[in-house]
């Protein structure tokens, strides 16, 4: 009953238009009062700045800074222009291109917002142009912007760290959504070629020429550079995340500034006050994610959960897939940090019990959340998609049906066999 009263309070208060912050707090406090009323009040603000302290939120603000600064600097034309110069020679190639952009932008962005719109404002109008219909071409994109947050760096990877407590460190999320990340890819390009097949999506190749390679892989090099020394730096022990973060930043900086020369001051205060505004607002809800954590242990919440789990679930994979279960059909309602703030403290102990690893269960709920992005009635990447190609958002999401079909079957794979989610963590970090 105690959880119910809590969900329920901070539900309706997020219903009524009370940010989210705002929200987890109010309903943490009428639970505390009214199960827990010798507690005094200002558990509430120790709670909130305990959960502010932790190196991974400070990953988080670098990382946000970093994206930002790549996004503005001139990284998503040049990745673009890099992408069409190795396919554009297949008829039909914008639509692997869009992919293969995804990926690559995903491995600076970290956010599938930020993907779909750099990448859907560049190819989707060209798309249309190239005779692919426009309910299509948001379709794709969207789907592919998934990507960002799994192939590392990742926000939601980051936020999951901070949230899931000792032994969940950011370096092992990040090397967990490689292989998972590239099978996305895989898969998206699989249902692209079959659908382009039958309705014969796509108008003539462009020329492949090996002189546009060079020039386009030099222009982009640096860009594709910044993902190989992250990774490289906190697998080789020579930095941490956080300190991974730091240096991402410092070389965006420079990248933009004195080798594409288009990182402007108007740009940099451009990308400093959004890079700002996301980090505050995540921080803000991992802050109040801490007191509503504490509310879960302290009534026992969790225990309760586990034996209803326990009673219906009699090993590991059965739990995981019920669990997940769980975990979509929230994440179709809810934005997907707002879910992981939710439901991490109450299933961190629960998979603990049955032997689940955390990275595992970390990357297949991100992944989960992310399907969310594109499954209605929330998904509010049907919408940004569709206005960029200018369709009706229903046209997008019929669309759409062929990819979030494939992405839930990879889901289930993944959840099935962890070792793709395991295996470099497992052999990197020992």
């Amino acid at each position: 009953m105690s959880f119910i009263l809590l969900l329920g309070i901070m539900f309706a208060l997020t219903v009524l238009g009370l940010p989210l912050f705002y929200s987890i707090i109010f309903s943490s406090i009428i639970t505390l009062f009214i199960y827990l009323p010798y507690v005094p009040v200002n558990i509430v603000a120790q709670q909130v700045m305990q959960g502010l302290d932790t190196n991974a939120l400070q990953a988080l603000a670098f990382f946000f800074l970093a994206g930002e600064l790549m996004s503005v600097g001139g990284i998503t034309s040049r990745i673009i222009r890099f992408v069409t110069s190795l396919l554009g020679r297949w008829k039909g190639s914008l639509a692997y291109i869009n992919i293969f952009s995804s990926l690559f932008f995903g491995s600076i962005s970290g956010s599938a917002v930020a993907s779909t719109a750099a990448i859907g404002s560049s190819l989707i109008p060209e798309m249309k142009k190239q005779g692919y219909p426009a309910p299509f071409s948001a379709a794709l994109t969207q789907s592919a912007s998934i990507i960002g947050p799994i192939i590392p760096p990742s926000v939601p990877m980051i936020v999951f760290a901070a949230l899931a407590g000792a032994g969940v460190s950011v370096g092992k999320m990040f090397l967990s959504g490689i292989i998972p990340g590239i099978m996305i890819a895989l898969t998206l390009i699989l249902v692209t070629f079959i659908l382009s097949k039958l309705y014969q999506y796509g108008s003539q190749p462009i020329s492949f020429s090996w002189k546009e390679v060079k020039n386009s892989a030099k222009d982009a090099i640096w860009a594709l550079f910044c993902p190989i020394i992250i990774l490289f730096g906190i697998i080789s022990g020579v930095f941490t995340a956080t300190e991974a973060g730091a240096v991402s930043v410092i070389y965006a900086y420079l990248i933009g500034t004195f080798i594409y020369k288009e990182l402007s001051f108007e740009l940099l205060k451009k990308a400093l006050t959004s890079a700002l505004k996301g980090t505050i607002t995540v921080m803000l809800i991992v802050g109040a994610s801490s007191i509503f954590a504490w509310m879960i242990a302290r009534l026992q919440i969790s225990h309760q959960v586990a034996m209803w789990v326990s009673s219906v679930c009699d090993n590991p994979i059965q739990a995981l897939l019920l669990i997940n279960l769980i975990v979509f059909f929230i994440g179709m309602i809810m934005d997907p940090t707002a879910a992981l703030t939710i439901l991490v403290p109450v299933f961190i102990p629960i998979i603990n019990q049955f032997g689940i690893s955390p990275i595992h269960f970390g990357l297949v709920i991100i992944l989960n959340l992310m399907i969310g992005l594109i499954t209605p009635p929330v998904g509010y990447l049907i919408y940004l998609s569709a206005n960029i190609a200018e369709c009706e958002p229903i046209k997008v999401l019929k669309e759409s049906i062929p990819f979030l079909l494939s992405l839930l079957g990879l889901l289930i794979l993944l959840i099935l066999v962890p070792e793709f989610s395991t295996f470099l963590p497992n052999l990197l970090f020992q």
